[in-house]
């Protein structure tokens, strides 16, 4: 079967629902991939899981073929590094594994295998990549293969591959410098890409100024940004955080809530630091009282550890922060660009309702068929056999193209 439409939910996420197929390794073949697909599917499977709509304990294999020559940058590895390492710290989360083609010719295949423990069950193959443009911003094409196949294929390449943390890959591979755009095929909009710098330099729509400190003034203990330092000793990730979201702070629609009063999770939202890079962040808890880190409950309270001095896992006082100069964090908004799929041409007309419930203005010149305007003209004695093109028109004291006939009547009639 040639899948067209839906590919993220058909390829990424119904193998491993719990009321189908209930996959839980996935393999994949990719040339290309970028950090915000592997943070957003992942952290998708989490929720999917946490609602235990999905099968738990998923681990994902990933092989990345396009990596020789301007392929894959060093940035863009230590990106990946980074963006793992952080997915690896959250508890739940499905585990990833990812290795590059270092021997041999590249890769330019995309394969996706899921299998049940051992036994391979589903795969695809075709022309879409395991990135956001691929899944999200192109018109791509997959058709089922056999699953057998599929994991002979990937096991021929693993022999052939490094992975990307072995302590010794920048002398085993060689990293481009620089990126070439067109083969990167990451957009600008894209985690990978955000740049703190480029977006200082933006007036901000909105912005909101959120306490760090809970709502009785204290820093909180197993709470907050000591979220992961418990009380009773439970053993956590010690940077483990979530900015406090009390009721004096709150700015309705500020923040993405959730679309349906019963969902479980609230949307994502990008955020961008300076020290931390890019990341998902997302209203969260009862009655959305704290803003956390999707990727890692960690993202947040390393940060702030970091800002103020304090040494890594170390309980924050509200003594250090104020030592620091600050007790609160700002959230500054900034308009989007149209995302690619939100863009209006033909063949990407049906279905869109991206500007639903927004007031708008509609400027442009409508146009009755040439005949009509002949017609017209006929009626009141005026000969025009001419059609209608692109014409210079001067008019009230402006001169422009516009579509029009010969006749001057003719032409103000079209104005009119």
């Amino acid at each position: 079967m040639l899948y067209t439409k839906d590919l993220e939910d058909v390829i990424l996420y119904a193998p491993a629902l719990v009321a189908g197929s209930a996959c839980s390794s996935l393999k994949i073949i990719s040339g290309f991939t970028d950090c915000e697909r592997i943070s957003s599917h992942l952290i998708s499977l989490l929720d999917g899981i946490k609602e235990k709509k999905y099968v738990s304990s998923i681990k994902i294999s990933l092989i990345l073929g396009m990596t020789k020559g301007s392929s894959l940058t060093k940035k863009k590895h230590k990106k990946i590094c980074q963006t793992i390492k952080r997915i690896r710290t959250m508890r739940g989360m499905p585990k990833i594994t990812c290795r590059y083609i270092a021997s041999g010719q590249e890769v330019h295949s995309k394969v996706y295998l899921w299998s049940k423990g051992n036994t391979p069950e589903v795969a695809f193959c075709g022309s879409a990549n395991y990135s956001i443009n691929a899944f999200q911003r192109r018109r791509e094409c997959m058709t089922d293969c056999d699953p057998n196949e599929a994991k002979a294929y990937y096991n021929s390449l693993y022999k052939d591959s490094i992975d990307c943390f072995d302590p010794d890959i920048e002398i085993k591979m060689s990293f481009a410098e620089t990126a070439v755009p067109f083969i990167e095929d990451v957009s600008d909009d894209n985690i990978e890409k955000l740049s703190y710098e480029e977006y200082a330099q933006k007036t901000p729509i909105d912005q909101i100024r959120v306490s760090l400190l809970m709502a009785k003034g204290d820093v909180g203990y197993g709470s907050g940004i000591n979220w992961g330092i418990r009380p009773n000793g439970t053993p956590r990730n010690r940077n483990q955080a979530y900015i406090p979201y009390n009721k004096k702070d709150r700015k309705a629609g500020f923040f993405p809530e959730r679309v349906n009063p019963n969902d479980k999770h609230c949307p994502l939202f990008k955020v961008i630091t300076k020290e931390a890079g890019a990341f998902y962040m997302r209203l969260a808890q009862d009655r959305d009282k704290g803003i956390h880190s999707a990727d890692s409950n960690a993202i947040i309270g390393k940060w702030i550890r970091e800002k103020i001095g304090a040494s890594d896992g170390q309980f924050v006082t509200k003594e250090m922060l104020e030592r620091y100069g600050a007790t609160s964090v700002v959230f500054k908004k900034y308009e989007n660009d149209i995302p690619l799929e939100h863009t209006l041409h033909f063949g990407n007309l049906t279905g869109t309702d991206y500007y639903s419930g927004k007031n708008g203005v509609i400027i442009g010149t409508p146009h009755f068929p040439s005949y009509l305007y002949q017609l017209i003209a006929f009626s009141i004695g005026i000969s025009e056999h001419g059609s209608l093109k692109n014409r210079k028109v001067s008019y009230k004291g402006y001169q422009f193209l516009m579509m029009a006939c010969s006749s001057l009547f003719v032409t103000f009639t079209t104005l009119y």
